[in-house]
């Protein structure tokens, strides 16, 4: 089942050795490579599997730039997992949100959004993002993480 423990699924997964370039159907950005997860919509957890495979993780939207750059670049246009999860239950504090990569949330500019039926979910919550939609551009909106969604993987580099 999806249950688990109280606190809900943590990803352990470390970048030991990056890599050193962007492989075949990346799109590189900066010190990063991009690609959007083959096989069309997963769970956050699935998605998050298949980005570690490829030394990487699901892509948090640092910056406006970088956000805009995945948008038209990379992007389906769907909702998109950002890479951003809370521990179980969320509670409405921004303390209790994470991300794969062990990144300091501080360093998301994203806008978060979440609403009170989101709170009262029975589930463990992480973050998506809608490409075309004028409300969830560059916002993260919260879901049930064992929802399915496209994903974008960002493969840091050398």
């Amino acid at each position: 089942g999806h249950h688990g423990d109280a606190k809900g699924w943590k990803p352990t997964f470390r970048i030991k050795e990056m890599a050193s370039k962007c492989t075949a159907g990346q799109k590189k950005y900066k010190n990063s490579c991009y690609f959007l997860v083959p096989g069309g919509d997963h769970s956050f957890r699935v998605s998050e599997g298949i980005c570690n495979q490829h030394k990487g993780h699901i892509v948090t939207y640092n910056t406006r730039e970088e956000y805009l750059w995945i948008e038209q670049n990379v992007m389906d246009g769907t909702w998109h997992w950002v890479g951003v999860f809370c521990s179980f239950p969320a509670g409405k504090d921004t303390k209790n949100f994470y991300t794969p990569s062990g990144e300091d949330m501080r360093k998301i500019k994203m806008k978060m959004n979440i609403d009170a039926q989101a709170l009262n979910e029975k589930s463990q919550l992480c973050s998506s993002t809608h490409k075309g939609h004028a409300s969830w551009r560059w916002r993260w909106n919260s879901q049930n993480c064992s929802e399915d969604n496209r994903a974008v993987c960002e493969v840091p580099i050398e």
